[in-house]
């Protein structure tokens, strides 16, 4: 039995963010998985780069299983993040990947969002492995959480945007920015709410300009016993390495 339209408008909305580019291979796959969640209250967004392969026609055959989607080029994955940004209405954000897939858990997740300060995140599995845990500012400096597990009000994007001068590192800024905010809270629940496609972007471009920048990134924005614990473990590696 479906839920009625009261129901429905009981539950939070959450915003799905797609960007894509050249993505007709997978793109349908996850339109369906989107498509096939129990919980009810969601509205996709794609937010295309002017693809030429098919993923237009694709869209366009799907256009009523979409909320908005527009096809245009832009600047780099964040710039168009941040374009799916201005279009979501939703209490809360998400963002999939054109290549990725929610699995069932993302609807358990979906009930569980209450508190609208608090940042709620679970994990994905990543081919054989799965990736997550419970994130601490300073794990923040050495490990990246993969945001296709988190879930984020609405208040995180009225604060913050995605930072577009970093090819693949942003998302990990913006997650260092919501850590070290203590007037965003933090939930955990393990729960594998996504798969995450091995060989994406993050994996294949590299971000020299976010390398160079992070030790900053870390001082800016994490507490002091954070980046001296930071520039602690730096210099243990380099002294392996030397030893080595």
């Amino acid at each position: 039995m479906k839920p009625s339209n009261k129901a429905i408008l009981h539950k939070p909305l959450i915003s799905i963010i797609t960007v894509t580019f050249n993505a007709h291979q997978h793109i349908q796959k996850c339109i369906d998985s989107i498509q096939t969640q129990s919980y009810p209250n969601i509205e996709h967004i794609i937010i295309d780069g002017g693809s030429t392969d098919g993923t237009m026609e694709i869209l366009e055959h799907n256009d009523s299983k979409i909320a908005y989607w527009k096809s245009e080029a832009d600047t780099g994955i964040f710039n168009a993040m941040n374009k799916g940004l201005k279009q979501a209405k939703g209490d809360w954000i998400y963002f999939l990947g054109a290549d990725d897939t929610l699995y069932p858990a993302f609807s358990t997740m979906a009930a569980l969002l209450k508190d609208r300060d608090t940042i709620y995140y679970g994990q994905c599995s990543w081919g054989d492995m799965t990736l997550g845990g419970v994130f601490s500012p300073y794990r923040l400096t050495y490990d990246c959480i993969c945001h296709h597990s988190v879930l984020y009000p609405k208040r995180v994007f009225d604060k913050y945007r995605y930072c577009e001068k970093y090819p693949t590192g942003g998302d990990h800024l913006l997650n260092i920015q919501c850590w070290n905010d203590s007037s965003i809270k933090k939930a955990y629940h393990p729960l594998i709410i996504a798969n995450f496609a091995q060989g994406g972007i993050s994996q294949s471009v590299p971000d020299p300009l976010f390398d160079q920048d992070f030790p900053g990134i870390v001082m800016k924005y994490c507490s002091l016993t954070v980046y001296f614990k930071y520039r602690w473990r730096q210099f243990k590696n380099k002294r392996k390495k030397y030893n080595h």
